[in-house]
């Protein structure tokens, strides 16, 4: 008998470190900084940026996880102008109106640059176009241009059909700004959907020309990248009145870092919770050293030139 309960004893002590362990495991997750759930938001057409980050992060830590909403550049401000969320990137600061509605809710808003991304300008390869000037550009969105046999370098002819990625795009509101048409886009417009289709529309389509973050081609190890570049054919911007080979400027990360392209735009982080969050510190990865070496590696030019800072480790 002594035997028999000296068994009965080590299965219970068994099955109660066996319950104790499922109770640990069971647990939530706290919330923190480095731990827990976050939901955010970016620009569609940032898609390969963040997603870099986002893959390094939770790599790092374990114990987060951090959904994004890749949606149009005016959708993610509005999902922080509603509350929806408190971490948003786009190509654009608030505006003075917006931050001045969310201060009226006694919310102290942020908008902190993360990186210069540019306009990319695509073509399919039957099209002999190589240049184009910021005048040119300007005339084709507004609707001066619309065959191509308006552009002398193209090789062809026939109307001229233009590729976004949304009617909502941040692209658009870029171009808007950059080249002051007062929004006054015309000609045969098309949107695609999405970055990615945007490349297989102009792919299939020997008239026309796309309009694309230039981060999803930037990373230009990436096998994917290479696929898709054999596809289409960059145009390189001139920001003289006549486009010349010796005038024009494909984006690259050297062009971007000298401010030879004409179409760099700055990516920004707007941010609305003053709290210690899964969505701060993905925020202050963003804005680290490891996040804005994972922008350069990207091709892409970092806020900070961490090439001057010292004492830069080599991994992640």
């Amino acid at each position: 008998m002594g035997t028999s309960k000296r068994y009965v004893g080590w299965f219970v002590l068994l099955l109660v470190l066996i319950s104790a362990g499922c109770h640990r495991a069971n647990r939530p997750v706290p919330e923190s900084m480095l731990t827990g759930a976050a939901t955010i938001a970016a620009d569609e057409a940032l898609a390969p940026l963040i997603n870099a980050e986002l893959d390094v992060f939770q790599n790092i830590y374990k114990y987060s996880s951090i959904e994004c909403k890749y949606v149009s550049e005016y959708d993610a401000v509005n999902l922080i102008l509603q509350e929806k969320i408190r971490l948003a990137i786009v190509g654009r600061p608030l505006s003075e109106k917006e931050n001045e509605f969310l201060k009226s809710k006694e919310i102290v808003p942020e908008s902190i640059p993360l990186a210069y991304d540019a306009i990319a300008l695509i073509v399919n390869p039957e099209n002999k176009c190589q240049t184009l000037s910021l005048v040119q550009i300007g005339q084709i969105l507004s609707g001066e241009i619309t065959d191509w046999n308006q552009v002398g370098n193209s090789g062809k002819s026939g109307n001229l059909q233009l590729i976004f990625d949304s009617e909502s795009s941040g692209v658009i509101r870029y171009l808007n700004e950059k080249l002051k048409l007062n929004k006054k886009l015309s000609g045969d417009i098309k949107f695609a959907g999405s970055s990615k289709n945007v490349f297989e529309m102009v792919a299939e389509n020997p008239n026309g020309i796309g309009f694309v973050g230039f981060n999803w081609m930037s990373e230009a190890e990436n096998t994917n990248v290479q696929l898709m570049l054999k596809k289409v054919n960059l145009i390189a911007v001139s920001n003289a009145s006549t486009a010349a080979d010796a005038n024009s400027f494909i984006p690259s990360v050297g062009s971007i870092y000298n401010n030879t392209y004409p179409l760099i735009r700055r990516v920004y982080a707007i941010y609305t919770d003053p709290s210690a969050s899964l969505a701060r510190g993905f925020l202050a990865h963003l804005t680290s050293e490891r996040g804005q070496k994972i922008i350069y590696r990207m091709g892409l030019k970092p806020e900070s030139d961490f090439q001057r800072l010292v004492n830069i480790k080599k991994d992640f």
